[in-house]
């Protein structure tokens, strides 16, 4: 290859050395010819041209001496004679044409003539002008100048004519000169051309076959080699491709074996836990079942990836994994949303919903996993302290009123007249009973409600239905405490299937919690907004905020946020909870410390006709009806 761009550079500077030449040939020829006008006929008209002027001082000193002035005349006749010799001379030496030899030898033997013929007249009229010397110079003298004038006229009309044929000479030779130089350059350019041809062609074609190889490489196809065989530095070049080509594919296929071990690795890992995993891809197809999933779902079947609708029937599992890839947010409530009742063969079993997205090391959506993690054991731990907690309360309950009864004989005097110091320890008394009496009611309905014991009992009813009668109610409150609250719920939501007094309880504990947790001159919002399956319930406040460590956990039982205003016992948000999941809906919360909180909660929409009963069955399954597998 350096062989062959020196050679080709070579001949490029020989093909731009002889275009140069012709042009300096060329040149060289044109100065020529131009010296040769300038040094020939040019000088031999300028001698014609001094010998007239020569003959007319001649005539001039012959006139002179006619007229008397000897010396004037001499001095005019000496230089009229030099100025002859020297025209004569030049004409002599820059003879070029084949007429003015002749013409040249003519002019010298009459002015050799003249000479003498003068010599003779100003001799004999030296002293004075001899009579008959006027008619000798018009007789002899003058006809010789007339002669030698036309002569001399003649020469230069030979050398004039000598300076337009040289004219067209040198024209007809540029000419040529141009015609040459042209057709030099233009076999030189195509020359060049040739040449560099060839060698793009001889040049480029090895690379554009390692440009494929390269292709080739990038596609995977490690198993190509370049089918040159040269000696140059592109052989060489061809050779280190195939030499990393080859390392290429023994990499590919090492790393190819540790993939393989890597992914039997992780799905032997998989396949050895306890608890259910499914694994998407970021289309929401199930890339992965391990062994405990397939005893819950049944084994997916081979070829295409499967949809997760397809093969896993329940919404809730469908709702978490496609919230965990639409936000790519890990998924991991812990409140009674999370758990899942499955039917395994004739047994209930307990699962929570664990949904985490999948991404690269760039950040790029791979994917989502689930994990179902078997909690049923925790259940049933939970349901005993429920069933514990209920009989208690139930216990208590009777005691309790008993006591009522009596601090409220006591307050009415039936018993006789009460001091003020024991009226006020009995009424102390009263409000600690009455806390108690509220506490254990509050008790009993959570086991009730987590029993399924007290189930909603539906009716179709609107939004602002719903919404009306609590904000009615606490008006007073609100505004005792300098509180504006608004009912911002627009007229013609779609109406919701639910359960009017629970729900009413429900608004009734949000918008109470947010009057009490409100500063005067604070506001608080209610409002409701619908989509295509449900309606969602807001209530919005501009009080003191949660922290966010407690915003996970504010739906749990006896959860109460340190520092904040005083209210019960922490089981009014685990209640509502417990009546929204049962209506088949959610319950969530956002907050900021010092700008107020925002609680939503959700109902399905209402049907009619036959799709009713499909309602009140997936209603039925949120409050804790089995998924059959």
């Amino acid at each position: 290859m350096r062989t062959q761009l020196i050679v080709s550079h070579l001949l490029l500077v020989l093909l731009m050395a002889m275009v140069m030449g012709g042009a300096v040939f060329n040149f060289f020829r044109l100065s020529q010819s131009v010296d040769n006008v300038l040094r020939g006929n040019f000088q031999t008209i300028l001698a014609a041209r001094d010998i007239q002027a020569a003959l007319h001082q001649d005539e001039s000193a012959f006139s002179q001496l006619f007229d008397g002035d000897y010396q004037t005349a001499v001095r005019t006749y000496s230089e009229a004679n030099q100025l002859l010799d020297r025209g004569l001379e030049t004409a002599h030496r820059t003879v070029t044409e084949p007429d003015e030899t002749q013409a040249t030898f003519d002019l010298e033997s009459e002015a050799s003539a003249l000479q003498n013929l003068g010599a003779q007249t100003f001799k004999a009229n030296r002293v004075t002008v001899r009579p008959g010397s006027s008619r000798f110079f018009r007789e002899v003298v003058q006809p010789l100048l007339r002669r030698m004038r036309a002569e001399a006229m003649s020469l230069s009309d030979i050398n004039e004519r000598g300076v337009q044929t040289s004219y067209e000479t040198a024209k007809n030779e540029a000419q040529s000169a141009f015609y040459r130089s042209v057709a030099i350059t233009i076999g030189a350019l195509i020359l060049a051309l040739l040449l560099g041809l060839r060698m793009i062609r001889e040049t480029l074609a090895p690379l554009a076959v390692l440009a494929e190889q390269a292709k080739q490489l990038a596609a995977g196809n490690w198993d190509q080699r370049v089918e040159i065989r040269r000696s140059d530095e592109i052989g060489a070049l061809a050779q280190s491709f195939d030499s990393m080509a080859a390392r290429l594919s023994e990499v590919r296929a090492a790393e190819i074996r540790r993939l393989q071990r890597a992914e039997q690795m992780s799905d032997a890992a998989l396949d050895s836990l306890y608890d259910p995993v499914v694994v998407t891809d970021a289309k929401q197809r199930i890339v992965h079942l391990n062994r405990a999933a397939e005893g819950l779902f049944g084994e997916i079947p081979e070829g295409d990836k499967v949809p997760v609708a397809d093969h896993i029937p329940d919404r809730r599992i469908l709702r978490g994994i496609e919230s965990a890839i639409s936000s790519e947010k890990v998924s991991d409530s812990e409140d009674e949303t999370a758990l899942i009742p499955i039917k395994v063969g004739e047994t209930e079993r307990t699962y929570r919903l664990r949904t985490s997205p999948m991404t690269n090391d760039d950040g790029q959506l791979l994917g989502s996993v689930t994990v179902l993690e078997d909690i049923t054991h925790l259940r049933v731990l939970d349901r005993l302290k429920s069933e514990f907690i209920g009989v208690a309360s139930h216990e208590l309950r009777t005691p309790v009123t008993s006591m009522l009864l009596s601090t409220d004989i006591l307050l009415e005097g039936a018993v006789g007249e009460l001091t003020a110091d024991q009226k006020e320890i009995v009424q102390t008394q009263k409000q600690d009973l009455n806390r108690l009496e509220k506490l254990m009611r509050d008790l009993l309905d959570v086991t009730r409600l987590e029993a399924g014991s007290s189930p909603p009992r539906f009716e179709i009813v609107t939004p602002a239905e719903l919404i009306r009668s609590p904000v009615l109610g606490l008006k007073s409150q609100a505004a005792t405490k300098g509180i504006e609250l608004v009912d911002e719920a627009p007229e013609g939501l779609p109406p919701v299937r639910a359960d009017r007094g629970q729900i009413g309880r429900v608004l009734t504990n949000l918008i109470a919690n947010a009057i009490r947790h409100t500063p005067a001159g604070g506001k608080v919002s209610v409002s409701a907004t619908a989509s295509q399956d449900d309606v969602t319930f807001r209530v919005e406040d501009t009080g003191e905020g949660i922290p966010k460590d407690f915003l996970v956990r504010v739906f749990e039982r006896f959860v109460q946020v340190p520092g904040a205003t005083g209210g019960g016992a922490g089981l009014g948000l685990s209640i509502a909870h417990h009546i929204v999941v049962a209506h088949g809906g959610y319950m969530a919360v956002e907050s900021e410390v010092g700008k107020g909180s925002t609680f939503s909660f959700s109902l399905p929409l209402a049907v009619t006709g036959s799709a009713a009963g499909s309602t009140a069955t997936a209603s039925d399954a949120a409050v804790g009806k089995d998924s059959q597998v």
